[in-house]
């Protein structure tokens, strides 16, 4: 016999059928589909597909299910889910939407996890404002008051800044960071033997600072510099240079083992260098290795040798060369030291007193952020 048609029994109840009834009206019972209806709140819909799954049972064509909603709800869910309008929901159906429920859940409760994140740092934020006289940061030899950074704030005020006197968490820690990094460069100059006052106004702070860096700082900077650092001085000198600049690899290193043989290499370049690239000796002059050569593989390999040495050969792409490939055999003919000049690669002054101030502890308020000795700034709070 057939079974009968899915319905709703009464106000408070659900109705499954058979999956086989919709393709054969006599056929036998071979699955159960169930309609349920899917409610906003969460926990609606997944008590629902608890019941939905019991509803489903091996004991009968239909079955009703008691849901405890209302009759109109109990419309909306099934036109919600029944998608095909036979008026039957199936169990995948019902098990799909409280997923979904769950996981809109889910994300909405992340996002009120955040939000509240954010009304407590700025809460706490606020409350730390109220304070002139707390400490917003210390670091060796003082320190930098909440007040401080206020007025600091009213008195120079940046463009666009809605309400000087009630920055926003970003404005007030983007002031206070400048107000640090001010007062760590006069501490460092201090210590390395270049006096500053950091009791005094920024701006007095600040002239200061600024006529050291442009001033005998710059000298010592350049010394010390050198002195961690040798090579920078092979920078700052002018390399005499000479080159065998061919088409391929096989005659470079041709070239080149005549040259270690005993020939004069500008009489080997003359017979085998690319017009236009070098002068008819070979010569190509001289000039600090990063004008020359910039900051490539020539200039390096040349910054490795002594006067009279060579380079082994190396490959450029270039449309000088027919095959357009350029291979150079570099020759350091000679160092012009005495015109060597460190102000034309520095200058050193900031390097060396960025990774003096690098090196001192500072703590902030934790309601405003923590300093990061990498950048040397305030980074504000992380929220989740």
């Amino acid at each position: 016999m057939p079974t009968a048609p899915p319905k709703i029994p009464d106000a408070h109840a659900a109705a499954v059928s058979s999956n086989d009834d919709r393709a054969s009206a006599g056929a036998g019972s071979a699955g159960r589909l169930c309609r349920r209806r899917v409610g906003a709140a969460v926990a609606g819909i997944a008590a629902l597909a608890a019941l939905v799954a019991l509803g489903c049972a091996e004991d009968g064509d239909v079955v009703t299910i008691h849901t405890g909603l209302e009759p109109e709800p109990d419309a909306e869910l099934i036109a919600e889910l029944d998608t095909d309008g036979d008026g039957v929901v199936s169990r995948e159906a019902a098990e799909a939407a409280a997923a979904e429920a769950e996981e809109e859940a889910r994300l909405e409760a992340e996002r009120a996890e955040r939000d509240a994140a954010r009304a407590a740092q700025e809460a706490a934020y606020q409350e730390l404002l109220s304070d002139a006289v707390a400490v917003a940061a210390s670091f060796p030899g003082g320190q930098v008051l909440i007040g401080d950074v206020l007025a600091n704030i009213v008195d120079s005020p940046v463009t666009l800044m809605d309400d000087p006197e009630n920055p926003t968490h970003e404005e007030f820690v983007s002031r206070l960071t400048s107000m640090i990094q001010l007062r760590l460069a006069g501490v460092a100059l201090d210590e390395l033997g270049f006096p500053v006052d950091i009791g005094l106004a920024d701006a007095e702070i600040n002239a200061q600072v600024q006529a050291h860096l442009e001033g005998p700082f710059e000298e010592f900077a350049q010394q010390r510099a050198i002195e961690e650092d040798p090579s920078i001085e092979r920078l700052a000198t002018p390399h005499c240079v000479s080159a065998l600049a061919v088409s391929s690899e096989a005659d470079a290193v041709a070239a080149s083992e005549r040259v270690q043989a005993g020939e004069a290499l500008d009489d080997v370049a003359a017979g085998v260098n690319l017009p236009g690239l070098t002068g008819a000796d070979g010569t190509i002059g001289c000039a600090l290795p990063l004008d020359r050569f910039g900051g490539g593989e020539l200039a390096l390999a040349l910054l490795d040798l002594e006067s009279g040495e060579m380079t082994a050969p190396l490959m450029l792409p270039s449309s000088a060369s027919p095959t357009g490939e350029l291979w150079v055999v570099l020759r350091l003919d000679s160092l012009d030291t005495d015109a060597t000049d460190l102000s034309l690669i520095g200058p050193f002054a900031g390097h060396v007193l960025t990774e003096v101030m690098s090196a001192y502890e500072v703590n902030v308020a934790p309601a405003l952020g923590e300093w990061n000795a990498g950048n040397l700034r305030v980074s504000l709070p992380i929220l989740p």
